[in-house]
């Protein structure tokens, strides 16, 4: 019987930075906890050609992901920094002016049978976060952060996310170990050279 998805964890975010040239240099990911739901739709573009009364090729192409992620919590400084807020002496501003900034994010898809999906969708921006905030009644009433995220393809990496799946025979126990401890940009999964 084949592997079933059985849980979401692991949420890694990266800043990223982006140079004049184009390149960009993720930096050192870091551990979000809480996470509840991740989903990740693919943003389809399509062409039909007509010919003789019917359609002759009929084309899908991808041309982004919406990445939907629940989490208890987003950290303050992280929605800051997706939305691109001002702070100025602890005192926040938003305003029409505020540029999101470039992000990678990262998660585990736990699977029965000790296996797993790791995930680097390694350029993404979001829209400003979404939260629910409701009054304690009866019983206590959490509060949830949700981040509505554009994953693109950036030019310089070719690639909208990096993936290895463990039920691959060709998966090691290192690079899964390797997987969260830089944003995974190529089809070599290792760990942060010292420098």
């Amino acid at each position: 019987m084949p592997e079933v998805k059985i849980n979401v964890k692991n949420v890694h975010l990266a800043e990223i930075t982006e140079s004049p040239e184009g390149t960009i240099t993720p930096s050192t990911p870091e551990l979000v906890v809480g996470a509840m739901e991740i989903g990740k739709v693919p943003q389809i573009s399509s062409g039909q050609l007509y010919g003789d009364g019917k359609i002759q090729k009929e084309t899908s192409k991808k041309i982004a992901y919406q990445i939907t992620v629940s989490l208890n919590k987003l950290p303050t400084k992280w929605r800051r920094y997706m939305e691109g807020v001002k702070v100025v002496n602890g005192v926040e501003s938003g305003t029409s002016e505020d540029e999101p900034n470039p992000f990678a994010i990262g998660w585990e898809v736990e699977k029965t049978g000790g296996k797993k999906e790791l995930f680097w969708f390694v350029y993404c921006q979001a829209t400003p976060i979404e939260e629910t905030n409701r009054q304690s009644e009866e019983n206590v009433n959490y509060s949830t952060d949700t981040i509505v995220i554009s994953a693109l393809e950036h030019d310089s990496l070719g690639r909208f996310y990096t993936m290895i799946d463990t039920e691959d025979e060709e998966i090691s126990d290192e690079m899964v170990q390797n997987f969260f401890k830089k944003v995974q940009t190529t089809d070599t999964i290792s760990a942060p050279t010292a420098g």
